[in-house]
């Protein structure tokens, strides 16, 4: 795949709630493989709203939007699944599952795609490895820190090789430091090819991480550039 590939394209995106409420409105961007994007802008500017569209949570009102190659308006609810197997998602509250171990929480995208236990296991032990939590794959995540709890979301979410991870605001609830250290995760996934779009606050990790900037101002683009 090529680096100029692009890897989502909208053209006069619009998301009207069904309140009448418009989330986002007439946004045209192009985002290539491999790029590492922020997206900033005060809380309700359409960040959060952007990041569902893009993996299928919510469907855009008007315009068009293609991600990975799929028609997100026109997409069934199978290749929505399919495009999902194929994108690693980062919350700023984690979604791990607590009953589970780290191991299970990491394991689950390969589970989902099928598979085996014997397979799964060094690919899990290896991305958990990389984000320096080797030694606690059998760990229940209540017993890690908030930024050890976030490297494991980042290793979930990178274990099945995603096109494309997408992380809403993943340093929102960690110290200055370990929301460095997890840009240094997220820039080198990008390196490595993957598309990274990050919802950001914190507008200082952009001086020590800097990346394409996409400002959105209540619903509309605002700003683009480095």
């Amino acid at each position: 795949m090529s680096v100029e590939q692009s890897q989502i394209n909208m053209q006069r995106l619009m998301l009207r709630y069904p309140s009448g409420k418009i989330a986002l409105s007439g946004v045209t961007l192009d985002i290539k493989q491999g790029q590492f994007v922020y997206l900033v802008g005060e809380s309700g500017a359409g960040k959060s709203s952007l990041l569902r569209m893009f993996y299928g949570g919510i469907r855009p009102s008007s315009g068009s939007l293609m991600v990975q190659g799929v028609d997100m308006r026109q997409a069934g609810e199978s290749k929505v699944r399919e495009l999902r197997r194929h994108t690693g998602i980062i919350f700023q509250d984690h979604k791990l599952l607590f009953s589970r171990t780290v191991f299970e929480n990491v394991a689950l995208p390969l589970r989902v795609q099928g598979w085996k236990t014997e397979r799964l296991i060094p690919r899990v032990r290896k991305v958990l490895a990389y984000v320096g939590l080797g030694d606690r794959l059998w760990s229940y995540p209540e017993a890690l820190s908030g930024g050890e709890q976030q490297r494991v979301a980042i290793a979930r979410a990178m274990t099945a090789k995603p096109a494309v991870i997408l992380a809403d605001e993943p340093t929102g609830n960690l110290d200055v430091d370990t929301a460095r250290r997890v840009l240094d995760y997220l820039m080198d996934l990008s390196r490595q090819g993957a598309t990274v779009i990050m919802a950001t606050h914190d507008l200082h990790l952009l001086e020590s991480h800097p990346g394409r900037v996409i400002q959105l101002h209540a619903g509309a683009l605002a700003g683009d550039g480095r």
